[in-house]
């Protein structure tokens, strides 16, 4: 029993979230953190100087659920899943997998759904450096996914400006209209 406690002592608990950048050394795919600081200052200002800061650096992710080989999926825009956001609670380092198709019967979370159809889109792997509350994109739109920044307003204006919105939109109002006078019609 003894050595049994021995052993024990040299083990270490290893959290299932990966925090302070340790991704790395756990998944080959993610990269080591960079910090990223701005270049020496210079010597003579322009008047189109933007900032001193490095300029944005583009590097591929992998996919959470690859294409299966072989077969070509075409381009496809992601289902509007709903015209407001979530707000959530997300704990700090956790990775959550963000669903970008809005197929998901989990929405916001990606249940894999997008590899059962035909859609190009694939969830988003990330978290947060800070525990709290976030506002996630259900609209699918998002330039900074997956978090909101307001896109859906511009999509719920856009849908009724088109012509599918206005005959829903009408639709509804001229059915609930038409109930509504025959049943006071009725007890009339």
């Amino acid at each position: 029993m003894s050595q049994i406690l021995k052993k024990a002592t040299k083990y270490r608990t290893v959290s299932t979230i990966l925090q302070h950048g340790e991704a790395h050394l756990k998944d080959p795919y993610t990269l080591p953190p960079e910090i990223i600081t701005p270049p020496a200052p210079r010597k003579e200002r322009k008047p189109d100087d933007i900032t001193d800061f490095p300029q944005q650096k583009f590097v591929l992710l992998p996919e959470s659920i690859p294409y299966p080989e072989g077969k070509y999926r075409p381009a496809s825009v992601p289902y509007v899943a709903g015209f407001y956001p979530y707000n959530c609670y997300l704990q700090k380092g956790k990775i959550y997998q963000w669903c970008s198709c809005g197929i998901s019967q989990a929405n916001p979370w990606c249940d894999g759904m997008c590899n059962a159809s035909a859609t190009r889109n694939r969830p988003i792997k990330f978290n947060v450096d800070t525990s709290g509350y976030y506002k996630l994109c259900n609209c699918k739109q998002s330039a900074n996914a997956p978090f909101c920044n307001g896109t859906h307003r511009q999509v719920i204006r856009q849908y009724h400006a088109g012509f599918r919105g206005f005959y829903e939109l009408w639709g509804w109002a001229a059915f609930m209209g038409t109930t509504g006078f025959m049943i006071w019609n009725f007890h009339n």
